[in-house]
């Protein structure tokens, strides 16, 4: 007997499979089976065309369902401790024998405070016609401005509030955009309530990679720490402010011809 896939205990989870029977509606279908073993939210994508999924409980009751045409689908769901069901079905008859693969990722939702937050997530090497998009949402219960910091190079991101309009977006696609100083990367003011968060990763990832999009507290007001200064630099600072203090202090002696002159070497 196979073990059935546990999604609750890895980064993520690809069901491989050929639609090789028949669904009551005479379409191309197959079955597969995963369990869960702890409460969670998790993402479902299929990168087949024209191919539909159904996942039901074990009540037969449908938690998630969703269908691709000509570009990927994917849906979301809370699931509860139990055995799942998949039904991929393709879309169009006669199309018997087709290969797939479903895949089953943890939908990241952290609680964000005044203190900011953290999605954790894992690129991996891309298969088929993945896109590498994952989604993740965020519950901010205190609102506030912060700092988007996405720890993995040669990346997109994107936030979007409950209309689907962009919050907040940035890119890691050049080195500048990883290693600059954190008061200098993309922030947005966030009211407390649900968003939506896309990632792209790098397509050219060949194995598992964490990585991290992090919330940072924006203090208003604060700049950037300024460069070092060069001794030229000071050199020319400093003459320049004395030639405008012997400037001012001129000026002031030609108004006032008895007042005493100072001499300077």
């Amino acid at each position: 007997m196979v073990a059935l896939s546990n999604i609750s205990t890895v980064n993520y989870t690809k069901l491989k499979g050929t639609t090789s029977q028949l669904s009551s509606r005479g379409m191309p279908v197959d079955y597969q089976q995963f369990t869960v073993s702890k409460n969670g939210e998790f993402n479902f994508k299929v990168n087949e065309t024209n191919t539909a999924v159904k996942i039901t409980d074990q009540n037969n009751k449908v938690v998630a369902e969703f269908s691709s045409s000509v570009d990927a689908a994917s849906a979301s769901a809370k699931l509860a401790p139990g055995t799942y069901t998949a039904q991929v079905e393709q879309k169009i008859k006669g199309v018997k024998d087709r290969a797939y693969s479903l895949e089953i990722t943890p939908r990241e939702n952290p609680v964000i405070t005044a203190g900011g937050g953290m999605i954790k997530g894992t690129a991996r090497k891309l298969e088929g016609n993945d896109s590498g998009v994952q989604k993740h949402g965020l519950n901010v219960v205190q609102g506030g401005t912060f700092t988007f910091n996405l720890s993995m190079p040669n990346a997109r991101w994107a936030v979007m509030d409950k209309d689907n309009k962009v919050v907040a977006s940035g890119d890691t696609m050049s080195k500048a955009t990883t290693t600059e100083d954190i008061l200098k990367k993309p922030s947005a003011k966030l009211q407390p309530g649900q968003y939506s968060v896309v990632i792209v990763q790098d397509s050219k990832i060949e194995q598992e990679t964490p990585f991290s999009l992090q919330l940072v507290p924006k203090v208003e007001g604060l700049a950037a720490p300024a460069a070092q200064e060069r001794p030229i630099d000071k050199t020319l600072r400093e003459r320049d402010a004395r030639l405008k203090q012997w400037a001012a202090q001129s000026a002031s002696t030609t108004k006032n011809p008895n007042k005493l002159t100072l001499a300077y070497a």
